[in-house]
């Protein structure tokens, strides 16, 4: 968690960048390309001279490691699980990156939730961690990636402005079957799902956490990590990668 103290009173650009999931293992070996990526806000806030705000920058979820539970990212991420017959293992889930008007314990998310309305600025939610390369377990938007699983009858679930697994933090696996890839959610507004298989041989990929504008900010936008948005440091990209990112622009004493 970080502080940041305007200088002059003013109007300002928030912009949040969600955390990546970590990259998940098969046959033994990283496949860093099945990963799920982050989502992308921004909005402009009005602050007076000395103000301070407090800035929760969402970690990427730890790659999938031979026969271990993997963290889920700072700021929410879900932990991954292997999947307790060989060599493969999912990743843990990406953080959300977020910022607050006050400082609550240690500044993640979920520790706001019965002050969101009045506290929350902005959130770029977390993507969930993947089991394939196909472009699932994307965080941010209005509402994150959808559960995805390759055989059996389950329900995929979404998280979205209104509900998710939890407020702020994704869903960690648990309780898995026999040799089944089952990711975790992604941190968020509301954190992503998971599906808990109740057979075996089942591919899943974790949903994304949703994004958030709150009202106290004008002109802003949550873009999924599906879709294509500038970078921290120039340029665009199309999901982001990596932790989470976040950056305050003075823009005029008023808009």
């Amino acid at each position: 968690m970080q502080t940041f103290t305007a200088p002059i009173s003013g109007d300002y650009k928030l912009e949040v960048w969600g955390a990546a999931s970590g990259c998940k293992m098969g046959d033994g070996n990283l496949l860093s390309h099945v990963y799920g990526k982050g989502g992308y806000s921004y909005g402009y806030y009005s602050m007076n001279a000395n103000q301070v705000i407090y800035v929760s920058v969402g970690g990427k979820g730890d790659d999938g490691q031979f026969q271990s539970r993997n963290k889920g990212g700072w700021n929410g991420g879900g932990d991954g699980e292997w999947d307790h017959n060989d060599d493969e293992s999912m990743a843990g889930g990406g953080g959300c990156t977020s910022i607050q008007a006050s400082l609550i314990e240690d500044g993640q998310l979920l520790n706001y939730e019965f002050v969101k309305n009045i506290d929350v600025l902005i959130v770029a939610g977390g993507a969930g961690s993947i089991h394939s390369p196909i472009e699932y377990g994307y965080g941010g938007g209005e509402t994150g990636c959808i559960t995805t699983h390759t055989r059996g009858t389950y329900v995929d679930q979404q998280a979205t402005q209104n509900s998710g697994y939890a407020f702020g933090l994704g869903q960690t696996v648990t309780g898995i079957s026999n040799n089944c890839d089952v990711g975790a959610g992604g941190g968020g507004w509301y954190g992503g799902y998971t599906i808990i298989p109740t057979q075996s041989d089942v591919g899943v990929c974790g949903g994304g956490g949703s994004g958030h504008i709150g009202t106290m900010l004008t002109n802003g936008t949550t873009i999924a990590g599906n879709q294509t948005f500038p970078k921290p440091k120039g340029g665009t990209e199309t999901g982001h990668s990596g932790d989470g990112y976040a950056i305050i622009s003075w823009i005029l004493p008023s808009l």
